[in-house]
């Protein structure tokens, strides 16, 4: 197991190693940056191909990819060979438009399950072996907002995404002793692929985003990639099983929303 300082010097994940699925665009691709920019070697795993991604490469850090379809078996032994300290389990997507789940087609279950669930246990499977064996590791799952409230439209990939936040307690506690530790981040109202803010909320409604989360908004994919270094790095070292929220306080608002007038309601109509 590693002795650690009370703060890390230098770069925060010097000559440490990382996969990170999905890492092409979005949030996948910040994490990935600060990985590299603080000193970690990389490894991409996304089907799509990987752009440039500028970073600071004083720190010695790197980063290399292979087209992976994270929905299959067997995971690409490339991985393994790797030797990553930390996982990055960041691929994930509710796939189609909201339906009512008695409108729902049975054989689509299956795909939204390898997307959001599914893939994060096979490349956990796959690499948790070798953290163990070296005596650490940090294993980081990307959950959502929806896996601690609802999400009418998308109740089964909501509820994929809830089974990953138990997981990774779960897990935490069986994997501590070792040296590993596993946690999710769990965003909301981040600019990303799937959801592009900056194309959703018209400019006459910009000023309405204090309505939406107590710190406004939208929050960045670096903003989740902050909390995804933290958690890699040893400044984490005495944190696992947890759930870091990203969300500019929409989980911890859960619905009130400020009153022009003064006070809050979570009856809103035209605070």
């Amino acid at each position: 197991m590693r002795t650690h300082a009370d703060v890390p010097p230098g770069a925060l994940l010097s000559g440490r190693r990382a996969v990170v699925t999905g890492g092409a665009a979005g949030i996948g691709a910040a994490i990935v940056r600060a990985f590299a920019t603080h000193g970690a070697h990389v490894l991409v795993a996304d089907l799509d191909p990987l752009p440039r991604l500028e970073f600071d490469s004083g720190a010695g850090g790197s980063i290399t990819a292979i087209e992976c379809d994270v929905r299959a078996l067997p995971v690409p032994a490339v991985l393994v060979e790797h030797e990553p300290d930390i996982l990055v389990n960041n691929v994930g997507h509710f796939l189609r438009p909201p339906h009512r789940f008695a409108d729902n087609q049975p054989d689509l279950w299956p795909e939204l399950h390898d997307v959001n669930l599914g893939h994060a246990l096979r490349f956990t499977h796959a690499l948790l072996p070798g953290m163990t064996e070296r005596g650490a590791g940090s294993v980081i799952n990307i959950t959502t907002v929806e896996a601690h409230r609802a999400m009418p439209g998308h109740a089964v990939y909501s509820a994929y995404k809830a089974a990953l936040t138990q997981f990774t307690r779960s897990l935490a506690a069986e994997v501590g002793p070792s040296g590993v530790r596993v946690n999710a981040i769990a965003p909301d109202l981040i600019e990303s692929v799937q959801v592009p803010y900056a194309e959703l909320v018209p400019d006459e409604d910009q000023a309405l985003w204090p309505n939406w989360s107590p710190l406004g908004g939208p929050g960045q994919p670096s903003d989740v990639a902050g909390v995804a270094l933290f958690l890699a790095s040893d400044l984490s070292r005495f944190v696992t099983g947890g759930t870091i929220h990203v969300d500019g306080g929409t989980h911890c608002a859960g619905g009130w929303v400020p009153r022009a007038s003064g006070g809050w309601t979570n009856r809103a109509r035209n605070p």
